[in-house]
């Protein structure tokens, strides 16, 4: 009877996960996709939605070196309350009385979401864990069904000119009611206080291989961040295509992101994760080039399908990865790689708005380009290093 309990347990915990996931991504695309109404909304240029995700990521970033300390304490599950609180705030991003307010209120909003993404990251590795085989993939794949799903839900929206602020105030609700329900069967870990925390500090900093594996990350989130956050602007300035139609791209890239991450978990079962980042780097460039060597739609869509394959595994690795570390729970090492790589999201939106507003959208995408370049040049330096492990072990 013990053992169908605990079985029951991990099966209801996968799946509150799986929706979970789901319900992040239709947030995040839906925010998303309605970014040409936003600067319409507000009359700001390029540049200045830039600043509203910079101002998102200055929040993140500001509670991210306190994350580890805080899942350490009271654990990723306790941690999910913060979810109720990004939810709650998402409606009124399209309902601020001016930009500086509604940057502020970004960086507040921002800090909810990091809390949220780092305590749901930590309980998938729970469950992974528990599974004792690969299934994180499978997670992260379904943020990329969310994400598809809230682009095509946004060409409705947008082509019934159904206004901003109701579009993200039926979105958030639906969420929070979803939420309410699955959270009760995220899994419980166990607190180690004396392993993961240090007394009288509340930063924790990667060290080692979990160091490189961090900066590893922070090159991906830029280029995946970017791509998510610009696809639809892309389309729209650079493709040409009305604002109604201009979340396809994103429905795109998101599509075959949660195609690669479906196929993920089986990949690698198969084959060492070194080797599949190195993979998946390599894929992610070539998808970037593809964009910006022409502007019709074909080669934007051929990139985006590319780059979408390419990125698609590169976050679920990290983040097993970071939660398999020795002597800390599986949450309190994706905080600590998260401090580091989330300043991708600091610098990463902001630099590409400030590059369109001064040379294109097609050259700021040439910025993320060289940054999966750098990326791939990181992942094969990890393989070294673990091919240099592999061989002291067999001495």
């Amino acid at each position: 009877m013990k053992n169908i309990s605990i079985i029951r347990s991990k099966r209801r915990a996968r799946r509150a996960l799986l929706i979970q996931y789901f319900l992040m991504g239709l947030i995040f695309s839906t925010m998303l996709s309605r970014f040409p109404a936003l600067r319409t909304t507000y009359g700001i240029s390029v540049a200045e939605l830039s600043l509203l995700l910079f101002s998102m990521s200055i929040g993140s970033l500001c509670i991210m070196p306190f994350c580890s300390y805080l899942v350490g304490k009271y654990g990723s599950k306790n941690l999910t309350i913060a979810g109720f609180v990004y939810m709650l705030m998402f409606p009124f991003l399209a309902y601020m009385p001016n930009i500086f307010i509604l940057y502020a209120y970004g960086a507040l909003y921002g800090i909810f979401v990091s809390l949220t993404d780092v305590s749901i990251n930590g309980n998938s590795i729970i469950v992974e864990n528990a599974y004792k085989r690969p299934i994180i993939s499978m997670f992260h794949a379904l943020f990329y069904v969310g994400v598809f799903t809230g682009a095509v839900l946004s060409l409705f929206f947008i082509s019934f000119e159904i206004p901003v602020f109701l579009h993200f105030a039926l979105i958030a609700f639906f969420s929070l009611f979803v939420f309410t329900y699955i959270r009760r069967f995220f899994l419980k870990e166990t607190i180690r206080k004396k392993r993961t925390l240090k007394r009288g500090s509340a930063f924790i900093f990667p060290k080692g291989n979990l160091l490189l594996i961090a900066f590893i990350a922070l090159f991906g989130r830029i280029v995946e961040g970017s791509i998510s956050d610009w696809s639809t602007v892309y389309m729209k300035m650079v493709v040409d295509f009305p604002e109604n139609l201009a979340p396809i791209g994103l429905a795109i890239y998101s599509a075959f992101m949660s195609i690669g991450r479906f196929t993920g978990d089986s990949v690698r079962s198969r084959y060492k994760d070194s080797y599949i980042l190195m993979f998946c780097c390599l894929l992610a460039s070539i998808g970037v080039l593809i964009m910006i060597i022409d502007t019709t739609p074909f080669f934007a869509f051929f990139g985006l399908f590319i780059a979408g394959i390419g990125i698609s595994c590169l976050v679920p690795i990290i983040y097993s990865l970071a939660g398999k570390q020795q002597g800390i729970t599986p949450a309190v090492g994706i905080a600590m790689v998260n401090t580091i790589s989330g300043t991708g999201f600091l610098f990463g939106p902001f630099v590409i708005g400030v590059v369109a507003d001064l040379y294109g959208m097609r050259a700021s995408f040439v910025y993320i380009l060289l940054l999966a370049i750098i990326m791939t040049i990181l992942t094969w330096q990890y393989r070294r290093i673990e091919q240099r492990g592999s061989e002291k072990k067999l001495q």
